[in-house]
């Protein structure tokens, strides 16, 4: 089962490596929907910048320079409000999609609010400057809704590549697990060969009684126990005295013997001295 199992997935994973390229060149519906929803919501930004932009020329040609410059600076304001908000959350949050958004609101009040200080010290047509400042600000969306598309794409692409290192470690594996499965079956045909050479005896099944048979046989047999030790603490007194007996007897009898032996040693040397004398 286990050989099986390791077989399946190293051909999944085989398989995964061949169609990598397919899948480079097709990607999956749920990642291009995701790629395409950022896509989507920077070009939107681009739309509203246009006609934000739009819309102040219509007014410069319609509304006087006065009404005009309040306007602007409600814009700026606005603007400027949505900035804080978007980096406030982003620092809550902690994603740095927010700090990006946040800042460029920022910039975008930022230059709202210079638009008339520019023209009158660069002596600049209001139309032409709005286009142009329209043109930076759409190229730069589109470049970035460009940079999205690659940097997700190159996402996509490393979780495919991993495969690769998967397979290469998962393919020593199903070696090793081949050599396991060897030698347990090599283990296997030993033991069955020493079962069929000597079958061990079959063990008889023990009865078990009451509860309280086997309370009081315990307690019988720790009685037993204890004057069996009783008995045996008795007798190596009684030898241990014996020894003791037996001890003393022979050192008092080698005692009396050496008194005996110095007697007969005093004896003879008078013998010999009143010898010596007579002699004389």
């Amino acid at each position: 089962m286990e050989e099986k199992k390791i077989e399946e997935t190293v051909n999944h994973l085989t398989e995964m490596k061949k169609d990598r390229k397919k899948q480079k060149r097709k990607m999956p519906k749920e990642v291009s929907q995701k790629i395409w929803k950022k896509i989507f919501y920077q070009l939107l930004t681009t739309i509203g910048i246009m006609l934000y932009f739009v819309v102040l020329n219509l007014a410069y040609v319609n509304m006087r320079e006065e009404r005009l410059i309040g306007d602007i600076k409600v814009f700026a304001g606005a603007f400027l409000v949505v900035g804080i908000v978007m980096l406030e959350k982003a620092y809550r949050e902690e994603k740095g999609k927010y700090v990006l958004t946040g800042i460029e609101s920022l910039v975008f009040s930022l230059h709202t609010l210079s638009i008339m200080h520019v023209i009158t010290l660069f002596k600049y047509d209001f139309r032409l400057y709005l286009l142009t400042s329209s043109y930076i600000f759409s190229i730069y969306y589109v470049l970035k809704s460009i940079i999205i598309y690659i940097r997700e794409k190159r996402i996509y692409s490393k979780g495919l590549s991993d495969i690769s290192e998967i397979i290469k470690k998962e393919e020593p594996t199903k070696k090793e697990a081949t050599k396991k499965v060897n030698k347990e079956e090599n283990q296997n045909e030993k033991i069955e060969n020493k079962e069929n050479i000597t079958v061990a005896p079959k063990k008889k099944p023990i009865k078990k009684g009451n509860k309280k048979t086997s309370t009081k046989k315990t307690q019988t047999k720790k009685q037993t126990t204890i004057a069996k030790e009783k008995v045996k603490t008795e007798t190596k007194k009684k030898e241990s005295s014996e020894e003791n007996k037996t001890t003393r007897s022979k050192n008092s009898s080698q005692k009396t013997n050496s008194k005996k032996g110095n007697s007969k040693k005093t004896k003879t040397q008078k013998q010999k001295e009143e010898e010596v004398k007579e002699n004389d």
